[in-house]
Order: structure tokens, then C-alpha cells, then sequence
């Protein structure tokens, strides 16, 4: 270990001994599981509030109307989490992944979709998160991702309440009108304007608008399930429940044909090619669906929208009367005083048009968050103004559940769907739980679940939960930094693996950590020595989530008795230099201890200057 290593951690080091002093608690009895063995998450409440204290005798499940017995069967609380010991305090700009945190039972997740919400909606969805949050349950463990072009995590997993009021004030300034979500207005001018083409088929043009809108359609739920199915293999990694909070505007199952609008044939006006605009999108949203149940995710969809009035005597619309119809237009030519009589020649008027559009769709995108919250095991919440409700009840619900673990009678995975059916006795309740999943072989890759992943990988993404297998505490700091000896010196060249191609300016910096040796396996050699191999990955991350550098090293340790001695009373020290770019940068470190797989994790955020 060089000198300016031991100048990083000279103040720290004896910090390790209160860590080993009081070992991380050992957590609620984990769930193992096999590769036949079936988890089911069943939320039971009755008129909206969590049911505690039934029984395992209360519960009866079934698998293709077959019931089957359970081998395990856990209640998990929010108010039953296990306290975890203090952390030991640290000196300014020192970092440790020691548990110090009291958890809820599950990990909540806010998803704000701002490619399938308006943007008035997506401002007032923020406001009402910021008022929960300052009132949120001490130890409510959540992250905060935003949907826009892509899917970005903009507060990692924290019970900092603040951090992440933070985070989502700051998402305000990144606020988006989606390029792909027609709104309501821009519908009405695109209809107005084919309507006023005298010299062009009215029926081509409209055909045109309700061929780009189902396009637009087509692209926004491709991309919206995509991040969907992305959020559920980075979830996947975490255990236990997760429940998906999707902030969402506009996500239909179906669009249905429009046969009310186009060319006028005798007395019917009929578009083109009324099917063409045709869509179902049940069967991609049934996949994702699956691949989250599997990994455990509920989702709980909610409307951005909230309480939502008919088009025609919404104040905000504008439509073109009929001939003779002047005096229905509201003052300025915005809005309708009333829902107008039948158009010319009998056909419906624009308003009207609109209204039955709008029930359709609504229909629609309701539907589709009622099936992804029966198929997930969560709840929908739509047709209410109270959002900041809607999450405080589905973090609570969702926070307090019965967990049932069963092997199948059915021996064999030929990849078919099993319906699943949950019963509880003793009064009349709500359940919540996930209604079946395809019976594929968990040793491979399919569409409905995830292949197996890198734990090391994930324990680097950025805003990953901290794990703790392997406790350590360290520090980054820049080369330049007064703590750094003068005389010392860096390493020759670029130091990570994307050095070589960053952009100016880079400055260097110094990563040390203590790893308590307990984490680690020790194997006796000759002369009573030990050796233990590490993995030990430094990875770089700026605010948009994309990664700028990395290091990555594989370390034998051979210790003998008095060096062995020395790293249980102050740990055992490790060394990395990587260039960081200037700016915000979050930097995630993560220890292996690569004979039984144990990771140790933490995020350090920086904010790199110039100079």
C-alpha cells in the first residue's frame, strides 16, 4: 500500500473497529428458493386498509382450479421491519455501506411518464409528490425514475426523504411535452383543418390524422414497455417486493376502429379504411406483465390525469360548428356553453365526434391499467384527484402482504400459462396478487423472464440499493486534494478503462477503502498465511446515467499472521485511480469476494471541478 494511501485512511481506519464491534443485524429470514418453486404476494385489505395477524389455515391457493399445498408462508409489515444497528460516524467525505437504515417490508419505486402524460399534468403530479414525501413513513425505502426518450433513475433506493424531494424538484426543470402524445388541442386543429380543405377529400385527410395518431400510438407503448421491461431486470436483482408506482397519462390496450368520421357514402360517413387505425396491444403488455410478476414487481398504475370532464364542455377545446351553430361558441371562440344539436345532414357534431372519442379512449387506457395491475398484483387508481392518496395507499398496501411459496403439482414447464387463484377465509376481502405466470423452464432465457444477471454488474448501476455482504468504508478524493501528500505519486497515463477518450477537463482521483476482512473468505497456506481473492470495480456515472469511466481489478491477498491481525483492527486497505470529467459524477464502488460471491456496495457523489 503506497504512502498516500495510508495518508487517505490513517483517519478512518480505526472506524472499522466500532463496524466490527457491532456486526451488520441480520435481516427478516430470507426466502430461498428452487427452481420449481412458486412465490405469490397476496395484499388482502377490506374497505382500503392492510389486513394483519391471519393465519397460514386462512389462505387457499389453486393452480388450474387445483388447490395446492404451501410450504411457506411469511407476513410481512411495514411496521415489523427489523431495526438496524448505527452506523459509526464519519468524518466529513467518508462514505460506508454499513446498514444504518430501518426498511419498510418492500422497496417502492415512483415512475413519472412524461412520454404518455401531458405537460400541465406532469407539473401538478410533481407537486402532489413533493407534499407526500414530507409526510412519507420514517424508513419507506424508494427511487424515482422518469420516462421520457428513454428511461432514467434520477434518486437511487434511500429513506431519505429529502434526497428525494430533491431529486423531483430538480426533475422539474426537465419537464418534457412528449414529441408522440397528441394532445386534445392539437387533435381539434387537425380535424378543423382537414374539415376546411374544400378542395381535398375530406375522408383521405382524415384518414391521414387517424393513421398518424395510431403510429404515434404504436411508438409511445413500444417505448413504454421496453422501459418497463428494463426497470424489471434492474429490479430483479433486488429482493423481496418491489411495488411500481407508473405516473401515466395515456396507455390504451386497444384502439378501436373509427366509424365516425371520413367520406360521406349515401347517409353514412364512414372513414377510408375505418380498420386500418386498428390496434391491440394486449398480448406485448401481457409479456411485460409477466416478466414483472416474475420478478416480483406489483405495479400500481395511476392517472396523471386525475378527474377528467367530456370534451365538449371542456373550457380548453375549441371545435367548428355546424352551419347555423355560431351562437353555441363560448366568448373568444374557446369552449362550448353546451353540448350541441347533431351536425348537418344528421351526422354527429365535432363535439360530439369528440366526446365519443374521448369515452372510447378512456375506456381504453383504463382498462389497460386495470389488466397490468391484476396480471402484476398491484392496484389502479384512476378518476381521482388525490395523487399524493393514491401513492400513500399503495405504498401502504403494498408494504404490508402475505408471502406463499408452493411447488407446483405440475411437474413439467412446457412454457404454458397457469391461471393461479388465491382464497382467504374468514371475512370478505380484497386480494391483490398476481393471477398466474407461464410455467417456462427457469434454467433459461424467455420472453416472460429475465436470463440470469451479473450481480457484480447490477451492484454497479447507478442508484442501485447499497449492498453489504462485505462492509467497507473509503473515500474518493482529487489528486490536488491538501489530504494527498505533496511528493506522491499517480499513476502513469489514463487512468480508467475510458480515459483515453474523454474530454477535456479531467481531473484525477484517488479511491481507498477499509474492507472489514470478515466479509472475506480466508484460505490457510504454508507459514501461516492466508488468501483471499477480491474483485474490487470502480464505476463512473454522470446526471444523465450514462457511464464515463470504470476500473476494474482482480486482487489476491496474502497476509501473514501479522498483517492478518492488522486488517481485523483497522481493514484491509485497497487502492484504485480512475479520471473523472468535471461536473456531477456518482461513483459507485463495490467489493467481491470472488470464492462465495459476497458484494459489498456504496455510491459516493461528486462534483468534480476544472482545475
Amino acid at each position: 500500500m503506497t504512502r498516500r494511501s495510508i495518508s487517505l485512511l490513517c483517519g478512518v481506519a480505526l472506524l472499522l473497529c466500532a463496524i466490527h464491534a457491532q456486526e451488520p443485524p441480520g435481516g427478516r429470514p430470507a426466502i430461498r428458493t428452487t427452481a420449481n418453486l412458486v412465490l405469490e404476494d397476496i395484499v388482502v385489505t377490506q374497505q382500503g386498509k392492510p389486513v394483519r395477524g391471519l393465519g397460514a389455515k386462512q389462505f387457499h391457493i389453486f393452480e388450474n382450479g387445483k388447490e395446492q399445498r404451501f410450504t411457506i408462508f411469511e407476513e410481512r409489515r411495514a411496521d415489523a421491519a427489523p431495526e438496524t444497528g448505527k452506523a459509526p460516524q464519519l468524518p466529513p467525505h467518508v462514505f460506508s455501506n454499513y446498514p444504518r437504515y430501518t426498511v419498510s417490508s418492500a422497496a417502492n419505486v415512483l415512475l413519472l411518464d412524461a412520454l404518455n402524460t401531458p405537460l400541465s399534468d406532469q407539473a401538478r403530479v410533481r407537486q402532489q409528490m413533493i407534499a407526500y414525501l414530507r409526510h412519507i413513513p420514517p424508513g419507506t425505502q424508494m427511487a424515482v425514475f422518469t420516462l421520457a426518450s428513454r428511461l432514467r433513475m434520477i434518486a437511487g433506493f434511500t429513506t431519505d426523504a429529502g434526497a428525494l424531494e430533491a431529486a423531483i424538484t430538480k426533475g422539474k426543470g426537465r419537464a418534457q411535452q412528449s414529441v408522440l402524445l397528441e394532445s386534445p388541442e392539437d387533435q381539434d386543429q387537425m380535424n378543423d383543418t382537414a374539415s376546411s380543405m374544400s378542395s381535398v377529400d375530406e375522408g383521405a385527410l382524415q384518414q391521414f390524422v387517424a393513421d398518424l395518431s395510431s403510429y404515434q400510438t404504436d411508438v409511445r407503448v413500444r417505448m413504454a414497455l421496453d422501459a418497463m421491461e428494463e426497470l424489471g431486470r434492474y429490479l430483479s436483482t433486488i429482493p423481496g417486493r418491489k411495488n411500481l408506482i407508473w405516473f401515466s397519462g395515456s396507455f390504451p390496450l386497444v384502439i378501436t376502429p373509427d366509424l365516425g368520421s371520413g367520406s360521406k357514402s349515401s347517409d353514412v360517413t364512414v372513414p377510408l379504411d375505418s380498420f386500418s387505425a386498428l390496434r391491440d396491444y394486449a398480448d406485448e403488455v401481457h409479456q411485460t406483465d409477466d416478466l414483472l410478476s416474475n420478478a416480483r414487481v406489483a405495479v400500481y398504475p395511476v392517472d396523471a390525469r386525475g378527474l377528467m370532464a367530456l370534451a365538449s364542455v371542456d373550457a380548453s377545446r375549441s371545435f367548428t360548428p355546424a352551419p347555423g351553430m355560431g351562437s353555441m361558441m363560448a366568448p373568444g371562440g374557446r369552449g362550448i356553453r353546451a353540448a350541441p344539436p347533431a351536425g348537418a345532414g344528421g351526422g354527429p357534431s365535432a363535439a360530439q365526434t369528440a366526446d365519443r372519442k374521448f369515452l372510447q379512449q378512456t375506456m381504453a387506457e383504463h382498462e389497460a391499467m386495470q389488466q397490468i395491475a391484476e396480471e402484476t398484483g398491484g392496484h389502479a387508481y384512476y378518476d381521482n384527484n388525490g395523487l399524493k392518496d393514491a401513492v400513500a395507499q399503495a405504498v401502504d398496501n403494498g408494504s404490508n402482504y402475505y408471502t406463499i411459496g408452493y411447488v407446483p403439482d405440475a411437474k413439467t414447464w412446457d412454457g404454458s400459462f397457469r391461471k393461479i387463484e388465491v382464497r382467504v377465509g374468514g371475512a370478505h376481502y380484497e386480494l391483490e396478487y398476481r393471477r398466474g405466470y407461464y410455467a417456462d423452464d427457469p434454467r433459461k432465457e424467455t420472453a416472460h423472464h429475465a436470463a440470469a444477471t451479473n450481480p457484480m454488474l447490477e451492484a454497479l448501476e447507478r442508484g442501485a440499493p447499497p449492498l453489504s455482504e462485505i462492509v467497507f468504508i473509503g473515500r474518493a478524493v482529487a489528486s490536488d486534494d491538501p489530504s494527498v501528500l505533496k511528493n506522491a505519486k499517480l499513476a502513469p497515463g489514463p487512468a480508467g478503462e475510458m480515459a483515453a477518450t474523454m474530454r477535456p477537463p479531467v481531473k484525477r482521483y484517488l479511491v481507498d477503502c477499509a474492507v472489514n476482512p470478515k466479509g472475506m473468505t480466508w484460505v490457510a497456506e504454508a507459514g501461516d498465511r492466508a488468501r483471499a481473492e477480491v474483485e474490487f470495480s470502480v464505476v463512473a456515472w454522470d446526471e444523465e446515467g450514462r457511464r464515463v469511466n470504470f476500473t476494474d481489478r482482480a486482487l489476491a491477498l496474502d497476509l501473514t499472521p501479522e498483517q492478518a491481525a492488522h486488517g481485523i483492527g483497522s481493514g484491509v486497505p485497497l487502492h484504485q485511480e480512475i479520471d473523472l470529467p468535471a461536473g456531477a459524477v456518482y461513483l459507485r464502488i463495490a467489493v467481491r469476494d470472488i470464492s462465495s460471491g459476497r458484494i459489498g456496495s456504496m455510491e459516493i457523489p461528486l462534483k468534480v471541478g476544472k482545475g
